[in-house]
């Protein structure tokens, strides 16, 4: 008998070690905590968007969050992502537009991106944390603005092959350049500027590197 409930026994330990499925996904909780992480990101900072802060705020227990984010940097890269993919969207799929209508394209999608609400704060928290927190930085580039280069990269290549663009010019340089005009443009000058002034300004800046003006070289 004592052997009998000794096999019992071991079969139900091994019934209950025995791994499950893992918990699917929840993609409202994961929705609640990006949205929480970025309005806390944008109110308070890096220092003000702890994981048991976020938890809180999106109403999740923070194992929620330990599951799926590894740090927090990679929750706040990924929710500052988040709220600039819907804009960037025009920019997917570029090899069906015509060549000529690249550059407005372009020119659209970053107006709409940089006038976004929230967008100059993001922006100013994210430099903001350059120096006492590099490693959010460090991960934004990697796991966002890459990616997006890489895009306006083909795009860049596209409208050169077409004529839009100066011959010889460095695609990595320019975008240095583009991105630096605007966010000069839009953090250091007093103001806020709308979309049609951002889509102003940004035409006025591709035109002085010869894109999308009659001074192109061809």
């Amino acid at each position: 008998m004592n052997q009998a409930r000794s096999r019992r026994s071991a079969n139900t330990t091994k019934r209950r070690a025995k791994p499950g499925p893992g918990r699917p996904r929840d993609p409202a909780a994961d929705a609640a905590v990006l949205r929480a992480a970025l309005e806390l990101f944008i109110e308070h900072g890096i220092v003000g968007a702890s994981f048991e802060q976020i938890a809180r705020r999106a109403g999740v227990a923070r194992t929620t969050i330990y599951r799926r984010w590894s740090s927090r940097e990679d929750l706040l890269a990924q929710a500052i992502a988040v709220s600039r993919d819907e804009p960037e969207r025009t920019l997917v799929a570029t090899e069906h537009v015509p060549s000529a209508e690249l550059v407005g394209r372009l020119t659209d999608a970053l107006a709409e991106t940089v006038t976004r609400r929230g967008y100059r704060k993001i922006v100013a928290r994210l430099i903001g944390s350059a120096i006492d927190s590099p490693g959010l930085m460090s991960v934004y580039w990697s796991t966002y603005l890459l990616p997006r280069r890489t895009m306006v990269s083909e795009i860049i290549d596209r409208a050169r092959a077409a004529g839009l663009l100066r011959k010889g010019a460095d695609r990595e340089l320019l975008q240095d350049m583009i991105g630096g005009a605007i966010m000069y443009h839009l953090l250091i000058r007093p103001g806020r500027r709308t979309a049609v002034q951002m889509r102003d300004y940004i035409r006025e800046v591709l035109q002085q590197f010869g894109i999308g003006g009659d001074d192109t070289e061809r």
